[in-house]
């Protein structure tokens, strides 16, 4: 039977504890907000007022937004700072003292959770297999003197749930499909029962009040990737994008998802990355408001591909380099590494979007300009890069690096599982052909078939940033 709410129940495979040591006499319980950058809707941040009230203590939230992640911009600050906000006001009305730690400069980062962790009674936290969230969770563990506890909320079902490292979209489907329905149901808030007044180790962002561009021009970060106007980040925007989609695209998203100019994809890749939003959420109301034909192919990709690219990165420690994709694809890859390639550009002329294919070009141009690349033009993008640089692991190192600089849903198990594919990850051997080796080759023609190219590259020459 499906439980009526998704909160962390006993012995709940989403729970991971990170030390041996039990919850002690403290100040507070935290609440690190990590990866789930949202107040609603947060099975972590419910497990932390629960333990709080078993223990008769205030629940605390602690969110933190460092200038030295990498590839840190004006872009990806601009984002999570309205995510925060968001959250700030959220946690307000329920009475949770949230406090938010925005440093300028590195060294001015150093230290400050240690002092918020050295008072708290038990510490939970965000799980992830990605990017710089297991090295921060394993430091945090490690230094902490009471339990530390992470809550897998990622892709519905439980990691822990999938534990062998899936091949293909085929192998895990079926596995999925027997586990859904124990997963798929909503959050319930828990009313906090002691009201915390916390004298933060630092001056916390008023957020409500604060001038957000201005603050992320104080921070030492790249101010070349701009922010995007059109992408606000937060759970409002969210929620507004989710409902949006469901009643104007979702519709016709079976027939017109790969029809690069009607661009009738969700757009909710940046919120499920920066955990404004959470797959479940979208999963439920997918299916509350679509037909089956149209929602079948939404959830193909929000439900399996989602928890096949996660299911990748926490079984495949090095999924976000050259190394993590297949060795029967990298050895194809790198016995056809001398052949010809008359398109051959350099890595910078390629980065200003100046190859000698336009519609490559244009791909590019929208990844540097609008922080995404529609899904059918990204496979295109990755697959012609073994065309236009030299060598494959070269071509590989230009896409994840690309990614995890301009795109909003970049440093993320899913694109880097989006990159891996056009190198051969969570496919199959095709037959063997210059450049490509066996990796599945990828055209223009297979372009044209889908939608009006020349339309595309004419839609996206405009006036621009790059001119």
């Amino acid at each position: 039977m499906s439980p009526k709410t998704a909160n962390v129940r006993d012995d709940d495979p989403r729970v991971r504890a990170w030390n041996d040591r039990p919850a002690r006499r403290g100040d507070y319980v935290v609440y690190w907000c990590q990866a789930a950058r949202r107040a609603v809707d947060n099975p972590a941040l419910e497990l932390a007022v629960a333990r709080a009230n078993e223990l008769d203590l205030p629940v605390v939230v602690y969110e933190a937004l460092r200038p030295d992640y990498p590839f840190a911009s004006d872009r990806f600050h601009a984002f999570s700072l309205a995510c925060a906000r968001d959250s700030a006001l959220a946690l307000e009305g329920r009475g949770i003292a949230h406090g938010f730690f925005l440093p300028r400069t590195a060294t001015e980062a150093r230290g400050v959770a240690a002092k918020v962790f050295a008072r708290a009674a038990l510490v939970v936290s965000d799980e992830h297999p990605s990017f710089v969230f297991p090295t921060q969770n394993a430091r945090a563990a490690a230094r902490c003197a009471c339990a530390y506890l992470t809550v897998d909320d990622l892709a519905i079902v439980p990691l822990a749930r999938l534990p062998a490292h899936e091949v293909a979209a085929r192998t895990l489907r079926p596995k999925l499909a027997r586990l859904l329905d124990e997963h798929l149901a909503p959050v319930t808030e828990i009313e906090p029962r002691r009201r915390a007044e916390i004298d933060w180790p630092f001056e916390p962002q008023d957020l409500a009040r604060a001038d957000l561009e201005g603050a992320v021009a104080a921070c030492d970060v790249d101010h070349a990737v701009r922010p995007i106007a059109d992408r606000p980040g937060g759970a409002r925007a969210a929620e507004a994008r989710l409902r949006d989609f469901l009643a104007r695209q979702g519709r016709h998203y079976a027939e017109a998802r790969d029809d690069v100019l009607a661009d009738q994809t969700s757009g909710l890749s940046p919120y499920l990355h920066f955990g404004a939003i959470s797959a479940r959420r979208c999963a439920i109301a997918a299916r509350e408001a679509l037909a089956e034909a149209a929602r079948a192919p939404f959830l193909e990709q929000l439900i399996v591909r989602r928890a096949l690219a996660f299911n990748h990165a926490a079984r495949e420690v090095r999924h976000a380099a050259w190394e993590g994709v297949p060795a029967w694809a990298r050895a194809t890859l790198e016995a056809h590494a001398a052949d010809a390639r008359p398109e051959a550009a350099g890595v910078e002329a390629l980065e200003r979007a100046e190859s000698r294919d336009p519609v490559w070009d244009a791909a590019q141009r929208q990844l540097l300009e609008r922080g995404r690349i529609h899904n059918v033009m990204r496979m295109y993008w990755g697959k012609r890069l073994l065309v236009l640089l030299p060598e494959p692991r070269l071509a590989f190192d230009f896409a994840r690096r690309a990614m995890d600089r301009y795109a909003l849903d970049g440093r993320d198990p899913n694109t880097y599982a989006g990159v891996g594919w056009c190198f051969g990850l969570h496919d199959q051997p095709f037959p063997e052909r210059p450049v490509f080796g066996k990796v599945r080759p990828m055209g223009l023609g297979a372009l044209k078939k889908r939608f009006d190219v020349d339309a595309y590259v004419r839609s996206v020459r405009q006036p621009s940033l790059l001119e």
